[in-house]
């Protein structure tokens, strides 16, 4: 490999008349002083950082002006020298050190260092230890951070005299931790693997892809002429990662998020373009995965916020700054209470009290979804526990249900802990799905969401009709009712005859008669809504027009102005909001 490395230089200068790099001060950065014939790799931290200089740096004082095609077929040339000799110094500095602790030499003496001069039969263990060198990833077999840095600062040299762009793509796998959870880390190491030969198959030679660690991986695209050309490359990526997986017998459906800074137009050094693509990635997640964004100043802080959330989150639990909400569910044909939805909030110490929105994708992204949801659905059963004390009529509460939730093997076990610890009946608890959740098609969901219908639990789809359902989930899974999203109910006050969003709903209230589920309507504000909805036939609301989500106090001191009909909810005059 040496030999080879050195002929390549060789041929390099004799054909391109490059003879400066045969100066005698220079040489020593090549070879050995003593032998001739090894490179000293003490001398500098890797390859790069020779050729760095070599083909940018000194590119003013090397050739003049009408040389310069000739200087960048040689930059060229020697970049994937460097990728090669990458290799060969990752080896080379692991026998140099294993031979300086064996044979007394200084680990910064020059030294001969090829593997015959350790004993055969170390070879193995010194192999196996190499396989774990910071240069590469050892599950991967990509370059690591450290590599990829050092490849960067080469194609920042080389732009800034090119006046060409450089991008810096930093991908994060979306649910890549539930995959991880539901079928084992093998799984998890397995799809990183095939994500990383899925994309290298859409990249250039001259592109560099490395893993930063976990799920996330970065790409270096230098030699960027238009930004046109970034969403091109990106969208090959994107293409190749969504087509579906077979891994250990499962077919696995890939998405990442992926968050782009551009040299020079975002910034100029390694580190920040590094950290703005992260920035941006954040953000592309939070718009809700599987995702491109290209980098703007406003998503610096907000991935400062990220991480903020997060150790906050930890430590909301620990000091019992959540608070759940109550908003009721009327039976649209009566009037009357026949349940609440539980919604989760957090008294922020700082920013006041927080929706989900704020905070449940951090929550999603860090695992803190489980203790989080277990918190709620306990607590909700603590208060039905405290209703039925007090001496109101039976009402449910439904809560939300989280895919990772719904996909954890001991999740029926944790609910059946709860209703043991609280005495609360099952039939007096409904859970919401989203159809997200059904999409998965995850057998360890179904087997859950059966054994909750067996022990009485209700089941609805939050949101219907805004995600990827069909009529053969609807069959498979144990289903008791569908929930109409926001957004189509409020289309319908301002509806001409046969406006889309009317005919939507009126079809989902029809489609949950033929399947003989209750039918809900979300987000009702106006009476000419709910006069709709009850022309139509749907079963039951809830929105402002009745009570916006209220602490359990309001919810308490509504229920105890009507004691003579606790339950009774009458219709607000002029279809203002309710007020407790």
């Amino acid at each position: 490999e040496e030999f080879w490395f050195r002929t390549r230089v060789a041929s390099l200068i004799r054909h391109e008349h490059f003879k400066w790099i045969e100066e005698p001060e220079r040489t020593h950065l090549f070879y050995d002083a003593q032998s001739d014939s090894s490179l000293v790799l003490q001398s500098i931290a890797t390859p790069n950082s020779f050729f760095g200089v070599f083909a940018a740096l000194h590119k003013e004082r090397l050739l003049p002006d009408q040389d310069r095609s000739k200087l960048n077929r040689i930059a060229a040339s020697l970049q994937n020298l460097a990728q090669g000799l990458e290799g060969i110094a990752a080896r080379r500095w692991f026998f140099h050190n294993r031979t300086s602790e064996t044979s007394g030499h200084s680990p910064d003496a020059s030294v001969s260092s090829s593997p015959g001069i350790a004993d055969r039969n170390q070879i193995p263990e010194i192999w196996g230890a190499y396989s774990k060198h910071p240069f590469y990833d050892f599950l991967t077999d990509l370059p690591s951070r450290s590599l990829v840095e050092d490849r960067l600062n080469m194609a920042l040299a080389h732009a800034r005299y090119s006046r060409e762009k450089v991008a810096v793509l930093i991908l994060d796998i979306d649910n890549f931790k539930r995959i991880n959870d539901f079928l084992g880390n093998s799984a998890g190491d397995a799809l990183l693997r095939n994500i990383a030969r899925r994309i290298r198959q859409s990249l250039r030679e001259e592109d560099t892809l490395g893993r930063m660690g976990g799920d996330e991986f970065v790409l270096l695209l230098p030699d960027i002429h238009l930004i046109q050309d970034i969403e091109f490359r990106v969208q090959k990526i994107l293409d190749g990662i969504r087509e579906p997986f077979q891994i250990e017998g499962k077919e696995i459906f890939g998405n990442c998020s992926i968050g782009i800074a551009v040299y020079p137009d975002d910034h100029e050094s390694q580190e920040k373009l590094i950290k703005s693509a992260k920035a941006a990635m954040i953000h592309a997640k939070g718009m809700g995965k599987g995702r491109c964004q290209f980098y703007k100043p406003f998503m610096e802080p907000e991935s400062v916020h990220q991480i903020s959330i997060e150790g906050a989150l930890r430590r909301a639990l620990e000091r019992d700054e959540f608070q759940l909400y109550f908003q009721p569910k009327l039976t649209i044909q009566t009037g009357r209470i026949q349940g609440m939805e539980a919604l989760l909030r957090w008294n922020h110490p700082e920013r006041g009290v927080l929706n989900p929105s704020e905070f449940m994708a951090v929550a999603e992204e860090s695992g803190l979804i489980e203790p989080i949801g277990e918190w709620v659905l306990l607590n909700a059963c603590r208060q039905l526990r405290a209703w039925k004390r007090s001496g109101l009529p039976p009402i449910s509460v439904a809560v939300n249900l989280s895919g990772y939730q719904v996909n954890q093997p001991h999740w029926i076990s944790t609910v059946q802990g709860i209703f043991e610890v609280t005495g609360v009946r099952p039939d007096q608890l409904e859970m919401e799905i989203t159809e997200t959740v059904l999409m998965d098609n995850s057998e360890v969901a179904l087997s859950n969401l059966r054994h909750l219908n067996e022990m009485g639990v209700r089941i609805s789809i939050d949101d219907f009709g805004t995600g990827y359902s069909s009529l053969s989930y609807l069959k498979r899974f144990p289903i008791h009712a569908l929930k109409i999203d926001r957004s189509f109910v409020r289309g319908i006050r301002k509806r001409k005859e046969g406006a889309t969003d009317a005919v939507i709903t009126k079809a989902i209230v029809s489609l949950a008669q033929a399947l003989n589920l209750r039918s809900v309507a979300e987000g009702v504000e106006h009476c000419q809504e709910r006069e709709y909805l009850q022309s139509i036939g749907c079963d039951d609301m809830q929105g402002f027009l009745f009570s916006e989500p209220l602490p359990v106090e309001k919810i308490n001191y509504m229920f105890n102005r009507n004691l003579k009909n606790p339950v009774r909810f009458h219709w607000p005059p002029e279809g203002k909001p309710y007020q407790a």
